[in-house]
């Protein structure tokens, strides 16, 4: 199977928040380090069917030991307060 743009994800993930009306406080994509020195870029932030769809294609194509989910503040995203639904971002490894 074909490696994944990291870039596409980021688009995907952006035009999809915005469809659904979810332009909230921050951009979806970021980059961090953690306290080991690993770099990590956020490549999605969702929740509900949609997260878990790609979050099950984000461990097929990167691994499981690639990824880190972290659950997000939702105040300030309209569709996710109304909903009371959970959001959380997926995190990438940079090698």
């Amino acid at each position: 199977m074909k490696k994944g743009s990291i870039e596409d994800e980021d688009e995907k993930g952006s035009l999809f928040m915005q469809q659904k009306g979810c332009n909230g406080k921050e951009p979806i994509a970021a980059e961090r380090t953690d306290s080991s020195g690993n770099r990590w870029r956020k490549v999605y932030t969702g929740g509900g069917s949609h997260f878990r769809h790609w979050l099950e294609q984000f461990k097929e194509i990167y691994e499981e030991e690639n990824i880190l989910v972290e659950e997000e503040d939702a105040t300030g995203f309209a569709c996710f307060e109304q909903a009371d639904e959970r959001m959380y971002s997926v995190w990438l490894k940079i090698r």
